[in-house]
C-alpha cells in the first residue's frame, strides 16, 4: 500500500525585496514584515492571509486603479474553509478540489466582508499527465466594494 501524503497546513511568505516592490507605489511598505503571508489550515478550515494592501494589488495583473484605493498599509484577511479536512495529495480526487471561502478583510478598525475559492490542483507535465508537483490557487472577492484578490502558490512536496 503507498503512503499517502497529505496536506494538512500550508504556510507561505513572500519577503520585501527591491524586485518585489517594483512597482508599488507606497512608501510605507515595512521592512521587517512580509509582504504577504499566508496560512491554511485544511483540518480545521481556515485561511488567513496578511500583508501590504498595494503589494497585494500590484500583484494581480487583471486589476483596476481604483482597487488601489480601498485600503491602506497592511491588511488580515480571516476565511472560513469548506470543508475542513486534510487533502490527500495521492488521490486523484484531490486534484481540482475547490473549496468555498467565507470570512472578513480588516484594515485597521474597518472590517469588510469577503467570499471566494480555494483550488488544490495539480500541475501537469508537458505530454498531460499528472505529476507530483501542486498549486494552491485562491481568489478572495470583497462583498461590496467589488474588487479582488487572486494568488496561484506553488505546494513543495517532500516526496
Amino acid at each position: 500500500m503507498k503512503k499517502q501524503i497529505l496536506l494538512k497546513q500550508f504556510e507561505y511568505a513572500i519577503p520585501v525585496s527591491a524586485l518585489a516592490i517594483t512597482g508599488i507605489r507606497a512608501k510605507h511598505i515595512a521592512g521587517h514584515l512580509p509582504l504577504m503571508k499566508v496560512n491554511i489550515d485544511f483540518e480545521n478550515g481556515s485561511l488567513a492571509v496578511e500583508g501590504d494592501w498595494q503589494f497585494m494589488m500590484a500583484a494581480n495583473q487583471h486589476n483596476e486603479a481604483s482597487w488601489f484605493r480601498h485600503h491602506r498599509g497592511r491588511v488580515k484577511i480571516e476565511t472560513a474553509l469548506y470543508a475542513a479536512c486534510a487533502v490527500n495529495l495521492d488521490d486523484e480526487e484531490s486534484d481540482g478540489l475547490f473549496c468555498p471561502l467565507q470570512g472578513s478583510i480588516k484594515d485597521g478598525d474597518c472590517i469588510g466582508a469577503c467570499s471566494g475559492l480555494l483550488i488544490v490542483d495539480n500541475v501537469r507535465t508537458n505530454n498531460g499527465l499528472t505529476g507530483n508537483q501542486w498549486n494552491i490557487s485562491f481568489y478572495i472577492y470583497d462583498v461590496f466594494d467589488n474588487y479582488e484578490i487572486k494568488f496561484k502558490l506553488p505546494v513543495y512536496s517532500m516526496e
